[in-house]
């Protein structure tokens, strides 16, 4: 039989190291080759060293074959095939395992378009091109790695150089070691890039967008007095964050252009203290209702059940709005996932679109996970934002990536 070595195939074999392959000659030397070689339609599957090595020295081999519907199929068996080898390092693993999965999605789309064209009965069309056979967590399953383990390797493996990831897969370089590398050089490009804005920032503000990491006093203070249109901002309600609401007012003052609006959503247990600070710099204005629909909470202090929240309106200057516009508005769906505090896209939306117009200049000093930073830049208006929290901050920043792109 003419064996044939298919490369494609072969890639998916990592190599042995010298010290392994001597140890397999010698093995071979003494006992023969006791091990079949394994193919399909004649091309080598498994014992490519072996075949090397009894080619060599003369030594007879006999061959298995082996049935498989496709060449993806025997892809499919050499990887799962090579998880017994202890010696297997990570880097090959993930590299395998990424294989794996493109193969079997691969396979899941074609046998749904052969579905869909053999007439199958209300075929889901959504599901089209859309199968996922390995998830994050499959994949972790499979290796035998935590999620955290699986994303770190999925960054390193999109990011990293080709030979970075050789060094990995020889086990030169560990993922966390490259991972390491890339986060500190995206700190640098962060740091780099907020400079560059935070330069941007003078008497002409021209920038659409700047989200800094830190107490918004401090990050914030490169902000020239009175170039600010409006401030929309949800301060955190708790008594002990109460002075937030007294630095707010002391910044707003300084900011905001003459007759510009400050507007906060507050709690209302609080409500008395929180105007009583806010009015030591600026003027009341009014107060709006946003009423929250589907869920409700329990406030335990007093025991009542919270479906609407006060929105203050404070002004730098009282000067009448010259629109006319209702002092009540629904949030249809109340946001979690970012944070606990976190208002609706839609809320946020409303009070822009009531207080400030295209292209004007917001603050967000209270960012959270990025509600008001979202709505702004899809309603044209440019934002400074700032949020004192780290992991609330990396957040943000995925998600007015994620959302904005839209």
């Amino acid at each position: 039989m003419d064996i044939i070595i298919n490369k494609e195939l072969q890639s998916l074999l990592p190599p042995l190291t010298s010290a392994e392959y001597r140890t397999l000659e010698e093995s071979l030397l003494v006992d023969g080759c006791r091990d079949p070689l394994i193919v399909w339609n004649n091309i080598l599957v498994d014992g490519h060293n072996r075949l090397e090595i009894c080619a060599k020295h003369g030594i007879n081999y006999s061959v298995e074959e082996i049935q498989a519907g496709s060449i993806e199929d025997i892809k499919i068996w050499i990887i799962d095939n090579q998880k017994g080898r202890r010696n297997l390092t990570d880097g090959w693993k993930f590299e395998l395992a990424q294989v794996r999965k493109e193969i079997l999605l691969k396979q899941g789309r074609e046998k749904q378009k052969e579905t869909l064209k053999k007439g199958a009965d209300f075929p889901d069309l959504s599901t089209i091109d859309k199968t996922e056979h390995n998830t994050r967590k499959e994949i972790a399953d499979e290796l035998g790695w935590s999620t955290g383990k699986v994303a770190m390797a999925d960054k390193v493996w999109k990011e990293a150089e080709p030979e970075v990831k050789d060094k990995i897969k020889s086990g030169e370089l560990t993922f966390n070691q490259v991972y390491q590398d890339i986060k500190r050089d995206e700190k640098k490009e962060e740091i780099k890039a907020e400079r560059e804005l935070a330069a941007t920032v003078g008497k002409d503000i021209n920038t659409d967008f700047i989200f800094k990491l830190g107490d918004f006093e401090e990050v914030l203070s490169d902000i020239p007095d009175g170039s600010i249109d409006c401030i929309i901002t949800d301060p955190p309600y708790p008594k002990e964050f109460i002075e937030c609401w007294s630095k707010l007012s002391r910044f707003a003052a300084r900011v905001l252009k003459p007759n510009g609006f400050c507007i906060a959503y507050s709690g209302q247990y609080n409500l008395p203290e929180v105007i009583n600070r806010m009015s030591k710099n600026l003027d009341y204005y009014w107060t709006f209702c946003v009423y929250h629909e589907g869920q409700t909470q329990i406030v335990n202090a007093v025991n009542l059940i919270c479906r609407w929240k006060p929105v203050l309106i404070f002004q730098n200057g009282r000067s009448k709005i010259s629109n006319t516009i209702q002092d009540y508005f629904i949030s249809e769906q109340r946001e979690k996932s970012g944070h606990d505090w976190q208002q609706s896209v839609s809320g946020i939306s409303y009070l822009i679109d009531m207080f400030t117009h295209v292209d004007d200049l917001i603050v967000e000093p209270f960012a959270g996970s990025g509600t008001t930073v979202i709505a702004a830049r899809k309603m044209g208006r440019r934002i400074i934002a700032a949020e004192i929290d780290e992991e609330t901050y990396n957040i943000a920043k995925f998600n007015i990536y994620d959302k904005t792109k839209e």
